[in-house]
């Protein structure tokens, strides 16, 4: 294990860089990723990291079992260098220097599909692609206005989710209407149709997402077919986007399974 102590060093900068910059994530085709859960979620898809990061000071025994599947080199960083690159205050002292999937476009759609249109938080954008995963999409698309979806913050939001989608970035709406297949469906609060009484077709469904406030752009709001808006009690304006897209993405499949039995 070789040990870092100055932010001179060059692996370091490298490291820097992708914890600060999005766009270093998409030029080096790397990532950082934080967590055990995190790591567990990449080694079981088969990803390959290209080196281990320790915060000096972490009981490595407890990674033991994590670790026998990585043959990459380790490197213990002095606690300030390592809280620079850790996207969480207190975290458990493990960070994989990892390779970032580089999907092509493809208009082959396998089920539901969810596009992302501008959402600049990258806590919200992991939520969003955990929410995803967990009801069983395989596909997300991210305008070029979207934050970096394989930025530290947003992996560790999403805690493993990215390892089980085909996400593809800098997607403009002009090239979605390729995708002639996907019914797109936005939500407003201010639509006519109830997210509970709205028909949806047995096709594939594609959900568009927007930035808090500003909401989807006009260009995405015309690719919609279906504008629906969730029911909720009086006296709530909104929800939080990724719980929009948990409410929609879950109904969705609550209808499926229904057909089903």
């Amino acid at each position: 294990m070789k040990t870092i102590t100055s932010t001179a060093n060059p692996s370091f900068k490298q490291w820097q860089k992708l914890a600060t910059q999005p766009r270093a994530i998409r030029e080096l085709g790397l990532t950082l990723a934080e967590g055990e859960h995190v790591a567990q979620a990449a080694l079981a898809a088969g990803v390959v990291p290209q080196a281990v990061l320790w915060r000096k000071g972490t009981a490595i025994a407890a990674f033991d079992r994590l670790l026998a599947q990585v043959q990459a080199p380790h490197f213990e960083l002095h606690a300030a260098l390592f809280d620079t690159l850790s996207p969480v205050l207190h975290g458990i002292g493990l960070i994989l220097l990892l390779p970032v999937s580089r999907t092509g476009w493809s208009n082959q759609v396998v089920g539901d599909t969810m596009y992302l249109d501008g959402i600049q938080d990258p806590g919200n954008a992991g939520a969003l692609l955990r929410v995803a995963a967990a009801a069983g999409l395989k596909h997300v698309w991210a305008s070029p206005g979207t934050t970096a979806l394989w930025a530290p913050k947003a992996l560790r939001a999403a805690q493993g989710a990215h390892f089980a989608l085909d996400i593809i970035e800098q997607v403009s709406v002009e090239a979605l209407q390729q995708t002639q297949a996907v019914h797109w469906v936005a939500t407003s609060p201010g639509a006519e149709q109830s997210l509970w009484q709205a028909p949806l077709p047995p096709t594939p469904v594609g959900w568009m997402f927007g930035a808090e406030g500003s909401g989807l752009s006009v260009s995405a709001q015309a690719l919609c077919r279906q504008t629906i808006h969730i029911p909720m009690c009086a006296g709530v304006e909104s929800l939080n986007v990724a719980s929009s897209a948990a409410v929609c993405l879950f109904e969705r499949r609550r209808r499926a399974t229904a057909t089903q039995t």
